[in-house]
C-alpha cells in the first residue's frame, strides 16, 4: 500500500511537471527579463513596474533641458532663462531582493569633462510607475542635480520629477524644484533621445508613434478595463471592443508622431477626449475626514506609515478635458468625468480652475516657436507653463508643516504630439489640420504631503465644428 501511494504521487508530481513546461511553451513571447527581476516568479503591480521602468529607462540618453524660474511678482513673469549644454545621461537600476529594496543611479556627463551622479531609492521615493510604457513620477527631498543642468547651484530642497516615453526612443522630462523656504525655485524640462550602438535612420523613424502603437495603448487600457470588470463582476458578457470601439484607421495612414508645439488658441479649440488609468494608494487618506471613518480610535497617521512599493489599486475613468480662453487674460479649465472602473480620479484633479494669463509669447515674432512660452497664474495656489511641446502645473508653494492640515494639491506634466497626414486620396489639395494627442501623468498628494494617487492619461483633440470621419 504503502509502496502504491509512493507511486501515484510520483506521477502525479510528473504530469504537474510535464504540464507546468507545455503552458510555457504555449505561452505568448515576452520582453526580454532583466536578470535581477527574474525571480519574481508572476507578475504582481511591483514586478510590472519595475520590468517596465528598467526594460524603457536603463541605458544611455542623450538631451538638452531649458531652466527658467518664476517670482512671486507675476508682473516679473518668467526670469532667469537658460539652456544647458547637450549632456549624456546613464541609468542603471538596482535591486536587493532579501530587503526589497530598489534604487536608480543616474550619471551626468557634458562634453566639457563635467560628470555628476545622483541615486534615488525607488522604495522611499513616492513613485508612480505606469508598468505599460515606463512613464515615471517621484519625488526626493534634498536632492543633488548639477547646477549646469537645472541653471542655478541655489540649495535644492525638493524635487518632483516627471518622465513621459514619448516613443520607444524619446522621453521627456520635466524637474520642478522647491528651495528649502518650499516656495518654487525652478522648472527643468529636457527632452531625450536613447543612445544606441546601432542609431541609423531607420531605427529613429522606428522611434516615432505610428498608428499601431496608438492601437497598441488603446488596447491596454481595455484590457485593463475588462480586466476591472472582471474583478468587479465575476465575469462579463459584454466584450471590451463593444464597450470602447477601437478607432478607426482609415484617416491615420501613413501617419507618424512628433512633438508638436501647442499654443493656448490651439488649446482651446476644441475638447480633448480620453481615457485616465489610476493607481491609488488606499493606506493614504486623502483628508482628516476619510482617515477618521469608522468606529473606534483615530488610527494613527499615515506619515509615518511604510507603504510597499506599487501597492496601488487600479482604475480606469472616461474624460472630457477642455481649456477656455477669452483671447485675452481670461482662461480657464473644465472636465467632466465618466463613471469608473476601479478606483477613481482624485477630487483634487476634478475641480475646475480659473486664471489669469500672465505672459503669452505664441504670437512672438522675435522669438522661435521652440523657444516661446505661456505662463498663467492660476488663482495664486498654482502656476502653468507652456513650454514647446509641453505644458505644466505645479503648486507655488509646498506645505509639509506637521502641525497643521494643508489642502491637498497635485502636479501635472503633459506632452502633445502630432500625426501629419502625408497623403489625402479624397482631397489632396485641401489643408489638413494635423491630429493632436496628449500624454498626460499626474500627481496628487494628501493633506500630509504624501503621495495619494499617481495617474497617466491619454487625450486625442476633437476640434470644434470637425465632424467625425
Amino acid at each position: 500500500m504503502t509502496i502504491r501511494l509512493w507511486w501515484l504521487t510520483l506521477a502525479a508530481l510528473f504530469v504537474n511537471h510535464a504540464h507546468s513546461f507545455t503552458s510555457l511553451s504555449l505561452a505568448p513571447p515576452r520582453r526580454p527579463c532583466y536578470p535581477l527581476f527574474s525571480s519574481y516568479g508572476e507578475e504582481n503591480s511591483e514586478t510590472a513596474a519595475l520590468r517596465s521602468i528598467t526594460d524603457f529607462h536603463e541605458g544611455k540618453w542623450k538631451g538638452k533641458a531649458v531652466s527658467f524660474a518664476v517670482t512671486s511678482d507675476v508682473a516679473a513673469g518668467i526670469v532667469q532663462r537658460k539652456t544647458s549644454p547637450t549632456y549624456t545621461s546613464t541609468i542603471r537600476l538596482g535591486v536587493n531582493l532579501q530587503k526589497r529594496h530598489f534604487t536608480m543611479t543616474e550619471d551626468f556627463q557634458w562634453e566639457s569633462g563635467e560628470s555628476s551622479t545622483r541615486k534615488v531609492s525607488l522604495t522611499d521615493s513616492h513613485v508612480d510607475v505606469d508598468d505599460v510604457d515606463g512613464s515615471y513620477s517621484l519625488d526626493a527631498t534634498l536632492p543633488d542635480f548639477p547646477a549646469t543642468l537645472i541653471g542655478t547651484d541655489k540649495l535644492q530642497g525638493f524635487v518632483i520629477e516627471h518622465c513621459i516615453a514619448t516613443s520607444d526612443h524619446t522621453r521627456s522630462r520635466c524637474l520642478v524644484f522647491y528651495g528649502v523656504d518650499q516656495q518654487l525655485m525652478r522648472v527643468v524640462v529636457a527632452d531625450e533621445d536613447r543612445i544606441s550602438n546601432e542609431s541609423n535612420m531607420n531605427d529613429r523613424m522606428a522611434g516615432k508613434l505610428t498608428p499601431q502603437d496608438l492601437m497598441e495603448m488603446e488596447g491596454d487600457v481595455d484590457r485593463l478595463v475588462e480586466k476591472l470588470t472582471r474583478n468587479m463582476n465575476g465575469t462579463t458578457s459584454v466584450s471590451t471592443q463593444e464597450t470602447y470601439p477601437q478607432t478607426s484607421t482609415k484617416s491615420m495612414e501613413q501617419t507618424t508622431r512628433m512633438p508638436h508645439l501647442v499654443s493656448l488658441l490651439e488649446l482651446s479649440s476644441g475638447v480633448w477626449l480620453g481615457d485616465s488609468v489610476i493607481r491609488d494608494l488606499p493606506q493614504v487618506p486623502i483628508s482628516p475626514l476619510q482617515r477618521g471613518k469608522g468606529f473606534g480610535t483615530l488610527p494613527a497617521s499615515a506619515t509615518n506609515e511604510v507603504i510597499p512599493f506599487a501597492s496601488w489599486s487600479l482604475g480606469v475613468q472616461k474624460v472630457a478635458w477642455r481649456w477656455m480662453w477669452n483671447f485675452g487674460e481670461e482662461i480657464r479649465q473644465v472636465n467632466d468625468f465618466g463613471k469608473a472602473l476601479g478606483a477613481s480620479i482624485a477630487d483634487a484633479l476634478k475641480s475646475d480652475l480659473a486664471g489669469s494669463v500672465c505672459v503669452n509669447e505664441g504670437l512672438s515674432r522675435r522669438i522661435t516657436k521652440e523657444e516661446r512660452m505661456v505662463y498663467i497664474d492660476w488663482t495664486g495656489d498654482n502656476v502653468g507653463f507652456l513650454v514647446g511641446s509641453k505644458s505644466i502645473q505645479v503648486p507655488r508653494f509646498l506645505n509639509f508643516d506637521r502641525t497643521r492640515q494643508i489642502r491637498p494639491f497635485y502636479t501635472e506634466f503633459c506632452c502633445y504630439l502630432k500625426a501629419a497626414l502625408l497623403t489625402r486620396e479624397d482631397a489632396p489639395e485641401e489643408t489638413v489640420l494635423p491630429d493632436i494627442v496628449c500624454s498626460k501623468i499626474s500627481r496628487v498628494y494628501n493633506y500630509e504631503g504624501r503621495l495619494k494617487q499617481g495617474c497617466t492619461s491619454f487625450y486625442s483633440l476633437k476640434r470644434f465644428g470637425m465632424e467625425d470621419e
